[in-house]
């Protein structure tokens, strides 16, 4: 069943990268439809989600009515082919079959930081490292095309983030894939947290999240709006990117910080 999420705001299949230019959705008839889907503390079916107030923030910015449409990510992707849809998020490039020049997209919103855990005092801090060892990851977690593609790299899926940890303190893996605040949360609540390694400002991999837009002149004018709408909540420090180590934070008006 999908849920459908209507804020009022104020003030084929392809997807390339649209620069900020001078189109805009004035002439797109309201309200502008988006789908996304339920991700634990980034979108939620209440609208609470980080991302549903992200979402918010950048339609506020564009002066456009949305309406946001909770579903699956599968049948987001059909609904904007189906047209159905005018955008989508979250996605990521890992996700999107094809090259990057077929796709209209925004610019990215959030970065997801792919982080390596591993026992203190292992000596073990590249992934270079991994090349004759196990590493532990999640099922249907993403991790990125260069990650998934490297064949020196021995990933071993288990069902979630405690499963890894555990495997870890035993030394059945020699290290863990994770992200935060998922993995983070999963060592906290383990007996050996004092036995493990990371450091979250030095991914492994850095990836881009992003809006998927139709693949027609009306999906190039609503990305590129909300690219102006991201520039703008960057330059008034309501969102904070860094590209190089992954850092993202969204800070709501109300002035709590909430971060990736």
């Amino acid at each position: 069943m999908k849920l459908t999420l209507s804020y009022f705001v104020f003030t084929s299949w392809q997807l390339t990268f649209i620069p900020i230019a001078l189109a805009s959705v004035g002439d797109i008839k309201d309200p502008i439809k988006i789908g996304s889907y339920v991700t634990p503390g980034l979108i939620k079916e209440d609208g609470t989600g980080i991302f549903n107030k992200l979402n918010n923030a950048i339609f506020m910015e564009m002066s456009k009515n949305v309406e946001l449409t909770l579903s699956s990510l599968n049948r987001a992707r059909r609904d904007i082919k189906n047209e159905k849809l005018d955008g989508y998020f979250p996605e990521l490039w890992e996700n999107l079959p094809g090259k990057k020049a077929q796709y209209v997209v925004s610019r990215p919103i959030f970065y997801k930081r792919i982080i390596l855990f591993t026992l203190k005092g292992s000596g073990l801090g590249e992934l270079s490292d991994f090349e004759s060892k196990l590493l532990g990851a999640v099922r249907g977690f993403s991790y990125g095309k260069e990650i998934k593609s490297n064949s020196q790299l021995s990933l071993v899926f288990q069902k979630d983030d405690i499963t890894n940890i555990k495997l870890l303190l035993n030394k059945r893996v020699a290290g863990v894939l994770g992200g935060y605040p998922g993995t983070v949360v999963a060592i906290k609540k383990s007996i050996g947290a004092n036995k493990i390694h990371y450091d979250l400002d030095k991914p492994v991999a850095v990836l881009e999240s992003f809006y998927v837009c139709k693949n027609d002149s009306d999906g190039v004018k609503l990305c590129d709006s909300i690219n102006k709408a991201i520039q703008s909540l960057l330059q008034k420090g309501i969102l904070e990117l860094n590209e190089d180590t992954g850092f993202s934070r969204f800070n709501p008006i109300s002035k709590k910080i909430v971060e990736e």
